[in-house]
Parts: structure tokens; sequence; C-alpha cells
């Protein structure tokens, strides 16, 4: 038996940090504009300075210890500490699942881009020249993922994910196996996006097929906490989820229907039951996709640009804020071809029924 149908599983309490502001609320305000970076002038971010950690929840000499990503993941993170505290559960019960961005790899320095634009046939060698060991990536992530499991008492299941923007996908279906079955009774997801460093643009530029029109870039992080315990008030029961991948463009549009699908057959409602869709502007399909329905579309991707594995997260993050009735379902889809579905019903709706 699907583990949807045995256990609930709720979102209580999320946390975001990007250009617009620190609150979910600031996604509704206005549309601020966006920079050129310094290495691409024809490239448009939405940049967030590194915020400042919460001293009641980590110690002051891990502020100097991290990098800008880290930094802004540990800052959601701890800003879920008090909601995981009043739960009241003994730190093995509490898995830790991550989205961590990928494109950090190669070195900051705009040099590394033109050394590898100078010599095209020599792509991977320039790559390589420019990249710190594997193993420092992985120490650079692993400690981050310590402090939080530290600060949060985080001692149950713990996970990694990194693909683009479906790295939050998997991070939040991985929390949610656990807890609905018996693994965990609390999850917290945290992800961060990459940051705004020559690596983005290397990423694009070698895009096959060509991206339509470069992407404004965001900076930011988002934290979910997810939980089998009954909530009081203000909850989202996660309804449904599905992913899927197709390298071949000429089979997105047929991989994106049967993701939608699968998200909704687990709570055996049809499109016409959704009452609010989140998805980017730019979602490929989007309007064939969307044909059986009059729902309400949103995305906050104006507000913050592209988020990368943070940008599933920030949207169920004001989702869960917004406490809109009936059903939302949220789309992510990836460079790569990744696509991704969360269906999320109002808690409030379901006692009433």
């Amino acid at each position: 038996m699907n583990s949807l149908q045995t256990k609930p599983v709720y979102l209580i309490a999320a946390s975001v940090f990007n250009h617009a502001g620190t609150e979910c609320a600031d996604l509704h305000g206005p549309v601020r504009a966006a920079q050129p970076l310094d290495f691409a002038p024809d490239h448009l971010a939405y940049p967030v300075t590194v915020p400042r950690l919460p001293t009641t929840v980590f110690d002051r000499k891990i502020q100097r210890s991290v990098e800008p990503q880290g930094a802004r993941l540990l800052y959601c993170a701890g800003q879920l500490a008090g909601a995981l505290n009043d739960l009241h559960l003994p730190g093995e019960r509490v898995a830790l699942m991550a989205a961590i961005p990928e494109v950090d790899g190669p070195s900051s320095c705009w040099e590394a881009v033109q050394a590898i634009a100078e010599q095209p046939d020599a792509l991977l060698a320039q790559l390589f020249a420019y990249t710190p060991p594997l193993h420092a990536l992985m120490m650079l992530n692993s400690s981050v993922m310590a402090y939080v499991a530290e600060a949060l008492h985080c001692r149950g299941p713990m996970g990694g994910f990194c693909s683009q923007g479906n790295a939050g996908v998997d991070a939040l279906i991985e929390a949610f196996e656990h807890i609905a079955g018996g693994r965990a009774d609390a999850g917290v997801v945290v992800s961060s996006s990459p940051n705004l460093s020559p690596a983005l643009y290397l990423r694009d530029s070698t895009e096959q097929p060509a991206l339509p029109a470069p992407d404004r870039y965001g900076e930011g992080a988002a934290c979910l906490l997810l939980t089998s315990c009954t909530p009081t008030h203000g909850a989202l029961r996660i309804a449904g989820f599905a992913r899927g991948y197709s390298a071949c463009p000429e089979r997105s549009n047929a991989v994106a229907h049967k993701v939608i699908q699968q998200a909704l057959s687990r709570e055996k409602v049809g499109l016409r039951d959704v009452a609010h869709v989140v998805a980017a502007p730019d979602t490929p399909f989007l309007r064939l996709l969307l044909a059986d329905t009059q729902a309400t579309l949103h995305s906050s991707r104006p507000m913050t640009g592209d988020l990368g594995a943070s940008a599933l997260l920030t949207e169920i993050a004001l989702t869960l804020h917004d406490q809109r009735d009936g059903y939302t379902l949220l789309l992510n889809h990836s460079r790569a071809g990744h696509w991704g579905a969360v269906l999320l019903a109002k808690e409030a709706m379901e006692k009433q029924a």
C-alpha cells in the first residue's frame, strides 16, 4: 500500500530568504529591478547579501566558516528551530534532507569562463583545471549539513540531493517517505540556490539546445518542516507528488502530463479539482498542460529570479503562508529535462468535509 494512504504528512512551518526579503509575505511585495551580473552584463540577477546567522541557534564561529550559499541555508534552517522544538520529539525521530546546488564546482573567477571560451576544444581539461577537488565540495556540503543537524538536533535519517531545480523535489519526497514509512516523526528539508558566479554562465552558454533567453538568476534559500503529528492549525497536507525525466525535448510534454496525472492520482482527483497552480512563467507547454483547469496561476519567479534547488521549496513555503482554500498544484521543470509536481491540500478544508 502506498505510504500516502497510510500516514498523512503535514507541512507546518517554513522559512525563506531571497531578494524579496526574509518573510514569505515579502513575496507579495513590489517587483524590484534585476541587476546586471558583474562578470556577464547581459545577464540579469537578483543577488542577496550574506545573512547573519541567529546566534541563539548557531555558534558565532560558524558565520566565518561557511561560504554564502551555506550561510543562506543555515539562516533559513535557524528560523525553524522554534517550530521544531515545539514538537517535543527526540532527535532520533527527526530526519534531515537537503537540496544542494550543483554548479559551484568551477572557480568563481571570470578567468575560468574566459579560458574555456578561448579554448573550446579543451573544454574538459579547462573545466578540471578550474574545479576544486571533488572531496572538497563534498566536505563543504557535509559540514553545512552537520551544522544544521547539530543545531536543530536532527539525528534521524539524513540525505542530500543535487540536480538543479529537481533537487528540491527529491529532498521533499525523501523526507516524506521517511515520515510516512514510520522511520521519522518529522523532517527538516533545507535548500539553497547556487552562488551567482561564472559557473552559471558556463552552464547556460554550453546548454544544448541553447536557451531562448538568458535566465534572471537569483540567490536565496528555503526550508520546510514536515511532520506526521496532527497539526492544530495552519497546516497543509502533502496530498501527492511525482517526478519524471526526459532528455528529449520532443517528449517533454508527454512526461509533464504523466507527472501531473501521477501527482493527482494519489489523491484521486483531477486537474479540474485544483484551485491554484504554481509554475514559472517560462515552464514549457504551460498553457497546454493547464487547458483542463480554471485554476489561478501564480509564480514568485519575477520577485526572486531562478533559485535553482530552492525554487520549488520557496513556492511551497509561500503556499503555506497564503493558506488558500482547495488544492494547490506546484510544478517544477529543470533545463536538463526533469519534471516535478507536488499537490498540497489545506487541512482546514479536509476537516470540514
